[in-house]
């Protein structure tokens, strides 16, 4: 039913990465029951000597987290080939995201496009799959409320469906339902946490605008394209909630102030085709062979049977080494 799109790689991106991103990891696979679902991690362009982000935290995400996660490792080689040897920053969204959209389960109607920072709380009950299985079609939003670092770090992060629960609760003791609008096109202020929508529309406009690499807005011209597309955003605050894990508490390259943006004016205001004129037909890297890694077959699983054929039989009693100062 649906496929979530996520994107990140192993480095220590804002505060307290791994606790957030396991928590919204958790959460996330808490609310998808139907066949089909899955949730797909583009590790991008981390260093090939470190393992995948999501290899890293694999022991502090739930056994459905783990069964749901498909890990697509994007090498330094795919993201040195993405940038055509022009000065990029570490980590390309656009691409990121259209690499996993073209590996999605091509059976999925929808794709939520979001980040590893959000939980997400259903708002009648049921799983967000089963009410995505209703919905018309069309493209979803919904508010993003901060949940301040002070309160999600006392969230346990292996107990999902506590969080979920409690979460409607401790928005209202603690006053974190503000709504905050944004334009027509995304209707609500940081509309990438929350983006629903149909895997044929998705390939209908191209993907995201991989052309966007100084980062920022990226979101928000998707949005612009699928409003030309459908006529509109439709309201996602009815069925779904979505609280994000605030991490201003350490700056992150994105908001150094003398960072540099794509530009709001040409990639929204002036859009006026849902298609990018400029981008190419093999976007997502449609032609790179991308490794994928699954933690529910036991992360290493495969380094491990390597050494042991290459290492042979195991190691009987003690082996010895000395050393001593030259003279």
């Amino acid at each position: 039913m649906i496929s979530i799109i996520l994107y990140g790689r192993n480095d220590s991106h804002g505060h307290n990465l791994h606790k957030r991103a396991t928590l919204s990891l958790n959460c996330m696979a808490e609310v998808l029951d139907a066949d089909g679902d899955e949730i797909l991690f583009a590790d991008y362009n981390t260093p090939d000597e470190f393992p995948t982000f999501p290899e890293a935290i694999h022991d502090v995400l739930t056994p459905r987290a783990r069964s749901l996660l498909r890990v697509l490792r994007v090498r330094p080689t795919v993201h040195a080939k993405a940038t055509h040897g022009v000065a990029a920053p570490p980590v390309l969204e656009a691409a990121a995201r259209n690499i996993a959209i073209r590996r999605a389960n091509p059976h999925n109607r929808w794709v939520l496009s979001s980040n590893t920072d959000m939980i997400l709380v259903p708002q009648d009950g049921r799983a967000l799959s089963a009410i995505a299985a209703d919905l018309p079609d069309g493209f979803y939003g919904t508010p993003r409320f901060e949940v301040p670092e002070s309160l999600w770090e006392t969230f346990d992060r292996l107990d999902p469906g506590g969080v979920i629960t409690r979460m409607p609760a401790l928005a209202a003791a603690f006053h974190l339902n503000e709504v905050v609008y944004g334009s027509d096109d995304h209707r609500y202020d940081a509309p990438g946490d929350f983006q629903l929508m149909l895997r044929q529309d998705l390939f209908a406009i191209g993907g995201f605008h991989e052309g966007m690499r100084r980062g920022w807005h990226l979101d928000a011209n998707i949005a612009k394209r699928l409003s030309l597309l459908r006529g509109g955003i439709c309201d996602g605050l009815p069925f779904v909630r979505g609280y994000h894990c605030d991490h201003s508490r350490q700056a992150t390259h994105k908001h150094a102030a003398a960072g540099v943006m794509d530009s709001f004016a040409e990639h929204v205001l002036s859009v006026t085709s849902p298609q990018i004129a400029a981008q190419p037909s093999d976007w997502g890297c449609a032609h790179e062979a991308i490794e994928e890694i699954r933690l529910d077959d036991g992360v290493n699983a495969g380094h491990l049977t390597a050494l042991r054929a290459a290492i042979g039989a195991p190691q009987q009693g003690l082996t010895a080494a000395h050393w001593r100062t030259g003279r």
